[in-house]
């Protein structure tokens, strides 16, 4: 006895051979896309750590009308210098034999609690205009590194006006008034570079 359908049989099974087989290579193909791989971890990590760093600016640059944030009280209050986290404070770089060559101010309170004690590396570099107001000039206040392939940049500006500004208080502050016949004193762009160590 013959099965006059037998080929119909055949190519029904190579067509369902052939789908599964689609579907077990598309499947193959998809987990790379799963937050398992170390490309989309990474995406993952830099869009946490923008995260955490918009929202430390953004906490520290809020203030009441008519009164400075606290980010700009740090940026008016620095010397100058360089410090790096020695395991327990913020230490003028190359200095540090003596305690008062800490810096303690509400930024560096913050990336305490928040940064250090999660293990974020960070590094904060001011740049801002220099006395010809037409060149940039970028000095880093906190220094931990270079930072890896993997960093997260976030910046706030901050606006100086010439009433801000106490030289005589703080003669080594490199910010200068870019323009003496106005208001502005100069536009202070904060930089806070973070990555995973």
């Amino acid at each position: 006895m013959f099965d006059d359908k037998a080929q119909m049989h055949t190519l029904e099974g190579v067509a369902a051979a052939t789908i599964m087989l689609l579907v077990i290579v598309y499947a193959i193909d998809a987990t790379s896309m799963t937050p398992l791989t170390s490309s989309t971890a990474n995406v993952h990590v830099e869009t946490e750590l923008q995260v955490i760093g918009q929202d430390m600016l953004g906490a520290l640059d809020y203030a009441e009308p008519g009164y400075n944030s606290k980010l700009k009280n740090d940026v008016l209050t620095w010397n100058g210098k360089e410090y790096t986290w020695n395991g327990t404070k913020y230490m003028e770089k190359g200095n540090a034999s003596y305690l008062q060559n800490n810096l303690t101010n509400n930024l560096t309170n913050l990336l305490n609690a928040t940064l250090i004690t999660q293990g974020i590396a960070h590094n904060v570099e001011l740049t801002f205009l220099a006395n010809n107001g037409t060149t940039y000039v970028t000095q880093r206040m906190i220094y931990n590194g270079n930072p890896s392939e993997n960093a997260v940049i976030v910046s706030r500006k901050i606006a100086l006006h010439n009433d801000d500004i106490n030289k005589t208080k703080l003669p080594n502050n490199p910010i200068n008034d870019i323009d003496s016949s106005t208001d502005l004193y100069n536009i202070v762009d904060v930089k806070l570079i973070l990555w995973r160590m």
